[in-house]
């Protein structure tokens, strides 16, 4: 047991996926007797905030990163490095004072390099290791990444949200660096129980702007001339809204519960392929259909490597198809044929208590 310890979670705040992925780690926390504090900003932080509702909250620097849909996202985020160092050293700054004035044991940190301590024990959770740069941009990667393994090496452990030999990151994964500690999938989702089917899709929305945006509008025309009773989940938690259009249901934002009966609810998921909503739907066993969002190398290799390996059918945002994807999408398993094993977060957690 933690014997009352305080730990205090920092999920990185670009999406949603950093923020979810948490949730079962808080969830673990409270079931060994830790004291949690969460640290975050901008929507992550609200979203945990709708889940953890008594917890302490602390607002760190927001990254705020910038998209383009005109030129190259590398070079739009190579253009905002400057920036993001300084969010970096002033997040760290804010945990240092955050573990001395109250107290902490223990640092968790999901992607945000700035939050480590010297007076408290520190993890960092991730599955990207090893950047992967776009095309054409290859010759940026040992640079960045001995730029982030600098970083890395500030932190006690390094804890990697996949089975082992799972295949999922291997790609993101060098034998190179110590302290590698494999937790399982995180899933913000508990037991699989039977639900009575209620939509034939549910499209969930997701990531930076304007992206996020386009992608709903492409999703809402082509669902409601479908006729299908379908589910729209915008991925907006700070902007409360549920509306019916037609077959089509939007609402901006579902509790994990909710959210998990929707899903199991649901014929066929719609959604980005970020790693976080991969974890989920494995946890769901669904058939889904991905569509990466433009220019995101990581999207793109997950959706490329479970269509490649006849697990899910993936398309380009620019060319999705409703009809032709629900269509395609039949001939591929589904994500059940991953075998999830509990445990790992568990005693990682454990270890880490002690």
């Amino acid at each position: 047991m933690s014997f009352g310890k305080k730990i205090i979670v920092c999920p990185l705040d670009w999406g949603l996926g950093h923020a979810t992925r948490c949730i079962p780690v808080i969830r673990e926390l409270q079931r060994q007797g830790a004291h949690v504090l969460i640290a975050s900003s901008g929507n992550a932080l609200h979203l945990l905030k709708l889940e953890f509702p008594d917890l302490q909250f602390f607002e760190l620097p927001a990254y705020r990163p910038v998209y383009s849909t005109k030129i190259s996202m590398a070079f739009k985020m190579l253009a905002q490095m400057p920036g993001f160092m300084r969010v970096v050293s002033a997040e760290r700054l804010a945990i240092e004072h955050l573990v001395k004035a109250h107290k902490i044991d223990v640092v968790i940190s999901d992607n945000r390099y700035g939050c480590w301590s010297s007076d408290a024990k520190s993890v960092l959770i991730t599955h990207q290791l090893s950047l992967l740069m776009p095309w054409g941009w290859s010759w940026v990667g040992p640079f960045v990444n001995s730029f982030t393994r600098q970083y890395m090496l500030k932190f006690d452990q390094i804890w990697i949200p996949d089975q082992p030999n799972s295949g999922l990151t291997t790609r993101f994964v060098p034998n190179t660096i110590n302290n590698l500690l494999y937790i399982g999938w995180l899933s913000r989702f508990g037991t699989v129980n039977s639900v009575e089917k209620k939509y034939e899709i549910i499209a969930l929305v997701s990531g930076p702007e304007p992206q996020r945006r386009m992608f709903e509008k492409n999703l809402t025309n082509q669902l409601m001339r479908s006729g299908l009773k379908s589910l729209l989940v915008a991925g907006e938690p700070e902007t409360p809204y549920r509306r019916q259009q037609g077959c089509l249901e939007v609402v901006n934002h579902l509790s994990s519960s909710e959210l998990q009966e929707s899903i199991l609810a649901s014929e066929t998921v719609i959604s980005r392929s970020g790693y976080s909503t991969v974890m989920d739907l494995i946890a769901l066993k669904k058939k889904v259909v991905f569509v990466p969002t433009p220019q995101q190398t990581e999207q793109i290799f997950f959706a490329e490597y479970l269509k490649e390996n006849e697990i899910a059918f993936a398309v380009r945002q620019s060319e999705f198809l409703l009809e032709e994807a629900l269509e395609r999408s039949k001939k591929y398993k589904g994500m059940g044929t991953f075998n999830m094993e509990n445990g790992y977060l568990a005693r990682a957690i454990e270890k880490i208590l002690s």
